[in-house]
């Protein structure tokens, strides 16, 4: 009896370990989902959409133990493209035909899975990765920055959006625009909350997370405004458009340019990036488990797959499995696949319950968020410890961020790829230990 009710016992503190880790992971969840579909250009419910079918069907099916699926980071520069590419000017219309993409994406994701192809991260020589995320960094950076001050509008490559930041500036101290001058006060007061939390020490602040604490001041701001009887100093353009009933306004894919050159290399783009972001987070989570358990990585690609095709339909964004949530989830207390579901159900009940609070986010807010992930991605120490390794591996990193943020994701990492073979060549001085090494870039 002692026996089973020890058992009772340990499997209600792992099961409340779960639901505690899930919905802290979800408070993260939450802003990040609106806020990276945001930055796609796809409506903001598409990123929680992709949150919420990947934990639940890569916790049901998935090879991994303690990790989070939702949209990641590292695609955010390739759907803006397709959006934008495929659209021809109509974002909307580009979002359907992003959808296909997405849907066709996963299939080949799936298929990856079957060939048991979850070795394929080994292809890819580490410092080409890493430029390849200093890129993505800087381009989420270069976008958002302008959102996080106020400038919704601003369009253009990574290179001009970064040129144009400090025009942003000199537009705040002249214009009289009530809403650029609040969007931006928001938006850099949001920033000094991700650069400074780590700093405040409090117990109970940091039981919730940064973004989360975001979302509570800047909402809770609104009201404010309201207690006071004042009229809010922002218009809906600056705010989070969310639809009123979020189940029956659902978006469905286009397939109407499955045909396209530019559509089938945007399939290949978002099936690349997805399938690298998420076997390097799947590797790297491995490494966090206090029981040393080893995904199966091949089981979890062909989760991902079908988890990102029912996303896809359902007018949700690619899922991947994701390094910075599936850390927090670690970090909170997870032992099983169960916290990733519950962290999608705890999704599901806040856009449920909270619709009218989540439109009282400003797009500022969220950017400011987001501003800080660009800046983590291509954070300089990661530079200073490639320095370190040697020279050659500086070149690959440069050549794949440089030719990157110049040209496109696709023929960035083909660069660094090129590069690393070349030094290969030089290094080896002999075509048949180069051929060797062919599959061994690392």
């Amino acid at each position: 009896m002692s026996a089973k009710t020890n058992k009772t016992g340990i499997i209600f503190q792992t099961l409340s370990k779960n639901i505690f880790s899930g919905f802290v992971v979800s408070l993260i969840a939450l802003p990040l989902g609106l806020g990276l579909a945001l930055a796609s250009e796809a409506p903001p419910i598409s990123g929680i959409i992709a949150a919420v079918v990947g934990g639940v069907i890569v916790s049901l099916l998935g090879g991994s133990k303690i990790t989070i699926a939702g949209p990641g980071n590292g695609l955010v520069i390739v759907l803006l493209a397709a959006i934008g590419t495929l659209g021809g000017g109509d974002l909307y219309q580009g979002y359907l035909f992003t959808l296909a993409a997405i849907v066709l994406s996963g299939v080949l994701m799936l298929l990856l899975g079957f060939l048991k192809m979850g070795r394929l991260a080994n292809f890819f020589p580490a410092s080409a990765i890493q430029g390849m995320l200093a890129a993505i960094g800087i381009g989420i950076l270069a976008k958002q920055f302008h959102i996080m001050v106020g400038h919704n509008n601003e369009t253009g490559s990574i290179i001009e959006l970064l040129i144009l930041i400090p025009n942003d500036f000199v537009d705040l101290i002249k214009t009289a625009d009530i809403n650029m001058l609040f969007a931006s006060g928001i938006g850099l007061v949001s920033l000094l909350i991700m650069v400074f939390y780590s700093k405040i020490r409090n117990k109970y602040f940091q039981l919730i997370p940064a973004p989360m604490w975001i979302l509570i001041l800047s909402v809770g701001l609104s009201y404010f405004y309201m207690l006071l009887g004042k009229p809010y100093p922002m218009s809906v353009d600056y705010l989070v458009s969310i639809p009123d009933n979020v189940l029956t306004n659902l978006a469905f894919p286009d397939f109407g340019r499955i045909m396209d050159r530019e559509f089938v290399l945007a399939v290949f783009a978002i099936t690349l990036i997805a399938s690298i972001e998420s076997l390097l987070s799947i590797k790297a989570v491995d490494k966090l488990d206090p029981l040393m358990r080893r995904s199966n990585v091949n089981k979890d690609l062909k989760a991902l797959g079908l988890a990102t095709v029912i996303s896809g339909l359902l007018g949700g964004l690619n899922v991947v499995t994701v390094i910075a949530r599936s850390s927090v989830n670690v970090n909170n207390g997870a032992t099983n696949k169960s916290a990733n579901f519950f962290h999608a159900m705890f999704l599901v009940g806040f856009v449920l319950i909270f619709q009218e609070q989540l439109r009282r986010i400003p797009l500022a807010a969220l950017a400011a968020i987001l501003v800080y992930t660009g800046y983590k991605l291509a954070n300089p120490e990661s530079f200073r410890k490639i320095m370190r390794i040697g020279k050659e591996q500086v070149l690959i990193f440069l050549t794949t961020l440089i030719t990157t943020l110049f040209t496109n994701l696709i023929t960035g990492i083909a660069a660094g790829i090129l590069v690393a073979f070349i030094i290969h060549l030089i290094i080896n001085k002999s075509i048949s230990l180069f051929i060797s090494n062919l599959f061994k870039p690392n």
